[in-house]
């Protein structure tokens, strides 16, 4: 079996696809943010602008963010830190990819908010590189 996208070291099969596919819902915010992970790897935009929390929506910049997926090839995710307190959530992640021939990493600390038992990503912080040492 195929290990997942979202590098849990469990199989797509076990971790991802049933959230992707709609067979269960995100038990928590990190399994919403791995999950967001893997449908940006296999291309999935209306996965990633359907678990964003409806009051958030509107500022989601749905071009850019299919053109940024289109053109990068994710290659793996590294989840730092993850907190589930009720209805909100936060997860700090990095994640690799290569985006016209260069490798980079987007980090970023993610705020989710959980409505009527559903998990959506709120928002998000992307963290700057740490400065270049001289």
């Amino acid at each position: 079996m195929a290990q997942c996208y979202c590098c849990s070291s469990k199989p797509y099969s076990d971790c991802c696809q049933p959230i992707l596919e709609g067979q269960r819902p995100a038990a928590t915010p990190e399994q919403l943010m791995r999950s967001r992970y893997s449908a940006f790897c296999i291309k999935n935009l209306d996965y990633v602008v359907d678990t964003t929390d409806p009051q958030a929506r509107a500022d989601m910049d749905r071009a850019s963010t299919e053109e940024w997926m289109k053109n990068s090839e994710f290659t793996r995710l590294e989840v730092l830190r993850s907190s589930d307190e009720g209805n909100k959530g936060t997860v700090e992640f990095k994640a690799y990819f290569t985006m016209n021939g260069a490798n980079e990493i987007h980090h970023e600390i993610s705020k989710f908010r959980k409505h009527s038992g559903t998990w959506y990503f709120r928002d998000g912080k992307v963290m700057p590189p740490p400065e270049a040492k001289n």
